[in-house]
């Protein structure tokens, strides 16, 4: 895995406007208090895992990378990090939908 120099506060700066998002509004998707977010942003603190975990998924990237910098090697293992945290947000019905989704495209192509 790559490592990154950077601090949390700065992947997260970085990820933030990548995503086109203002700060206001991440704040918002994750369910943070602006205030909260510029103490993440501006004095290097690391949040609980909890807060980690939809900031990562807020901002499509792994909570991984955000809290340490390190990226996995290959691209697809970011993808498959991508879709278990899509999952873990799903609720009964929706999972069942997603599954439903992934197993007819699993069969059209013929895998």
């Amino acid at each position: 895995m790559e490592e990154s120099e950077q601090t949390f506060s700065q992947r997260l700066t970085e990820e933030i406007e990548y995503n086109g998002m203002k700060k206001s509004e991440f704040a918002r998707k994750v369910g943070l208090s602006l205030g909260t977010l510029n103490m993440y942003l501006y004095r290097d603190t690391i949040p609980a895992a909890d807060v980690a975990v939809k900031m990562a998924a807020a901002l499509n990237t792994t909570t991984e990378y955000l809290v340490t910098g390190k990226m996995p090697k290959k691209r697809s293992d970011w993808q498959k990090a991508e879709i278990l945290s899509i999952v873990d947000n799903l609720g009964q019905n929706q999972l069942k939908c997603f599954l439903e989704i992934a197993r007819s495209y699993q069969c059209a192509i013929g895998n």
